[in-house]
């Protein structure tokens, strides 16, 4: 297996957060050694919260919509991770989840 290679896009959010120190670990921070991994999965659900919310600010607007229901904006997203409504609490998990199998991924090719 390779190491996973991360777009110019990717590469600008975090992958994790370091409650010691405080820091948002990126990707280069990481396979440079300069950080240790910090899986998503253990840290406190306010760090959690506050490392999706970080990434989704790093990211490009956009809009998504469900089936059923009203556009979502990247704001919209923002406000519902950091209200945990139901939207929210689903976009937390999915990142959570996509951010431990990444970690993982480059934690085995590292």
């Amino acid at each position: 297996m390779s190491l996973p290679i991360l777009d110019n896009q990717s590469a600008k959010k975090p992958l994790g957060y370091n409650p010691l120190s405080e820091r948002f670990l990126y990707y280069s921070d990481i396979i440079s050694g300069r950080e240790k991994i910090v899986y998503p999965i253990s840290l406190s659900q306010s760090d959690k919260k506050m490392l999706i919310i970080e990434r989704l600010k790093k990211g490009p607007d956009f809009t998504m919509q469900s089936i059923s229901g009203n556009p979502y904006t990247r704001n919209d997203i923002i406000k519902a991770v950091n209200d945990n409504d139901e939207v929210g609490i689903m976009t937390l998990e999915a990142e959570i989840s996509m951010l431990n199998d990444l970690l993982t991924k480059i934690s085995e090719n590292i």
